[in-house]
């Protein structure tokens, strides 16, 4: 692979490396989390258009702390416009809303009270309903910007708490928004979903591979084996 191909992560989420490392080949992608985990929230926000605006920000301040990384990264250091990296930073919200058809953003439940979090956000939230999946994405190579915002919506079943109770035990909603994966456990709360399954898992993969070909990435293509 040549060394235009490096791709660099911005995020510390096993999911999305191994979404994008899928694609792009452990050889040729690069992480490098934002050093900062500080980022805006979302209590002051009450409609689609503040919950656009705010994850955009979030992604774009990401960018820059990643992107200051990679410029000064002995790594990466002294290469011109045709071997510059391409940067990939994103983030992603659930949308959920309860029976006073209010919408709220459910982040990563708080580390000190994620049981009690989740165990609400189930009741009330989440469990017999729909709610959102969105992931706000930069992608860039040099001063070149992508950026966009990809949904997809899921509904859960009716969860007892007993399955509630269940869940909680397996200790997945720690580190997750919304307080759920939906490639392990709580897919078996899942009756339906639309849109990317990538996207609700953490990385919208074919808007992402889009965005980098459109930058002038080339996708590698793996030889058959005998």
């Amino acid at each position: 692979m040549a060394a235009s191909d490096s791709v660099v992560l911005g995020s510390r989420s096993p999911q999305r490396r191994e979404l994008l490392e899928s694609i792009v080949g452990s050889g040729s992608l690069h992480i490098v989390p934002p050093l900062s985990s500080a980022e805006a929230n979302f209590h002051d926000v009450r409609d689609d258009v503040g919950f656009e605006r705010r994850l955009l920000e979030i992604v774009r301040d990401k960018y820059q702390d990643v992107s200051r990384q990679v410029a000064t990264s002995e790594r990466f250091s002294g290469q011109g416009i045709p071997n510059a990296p391409f940067i990939v930073v994103a983030d992603t919200i659930v949308i959920a809303q309860n029976d006073l058809q209010h919408r709220q953003v459910l982040g990563q439940p708080e580390p000190d009270k994620w049981k009690s979090e989740v165990r609400h956000w189930m009741r009330h939230w989440l469990a017999g309903r729909t709610h959102e999946v969105w992931t706000g994405a930069v992608v860039t190579r040099q001063t070149d910007v992508r950026e966009f915002i990809v949904k997809s919506s899921v509904t859960f079943c009716s969860v007892s708490d007993a399955m509630i109770e269940w869940y909680l035990s397996t200790n997945e909603s720690v580190g997750k928004a919304g307080g759920y994966a939906i490639q392990a456990n709580a897919a078996a709360f899942v009756s339906q979903f639309s849109g990317s399954l990538t996207n609700i898992i953490g990385l919208p993969l074919m808007e992402v591979i889009d965005a980098l070909q459109a930058l002038g990435w080339q996708m590698p293509v793996h030889e058959a084996k005998d």
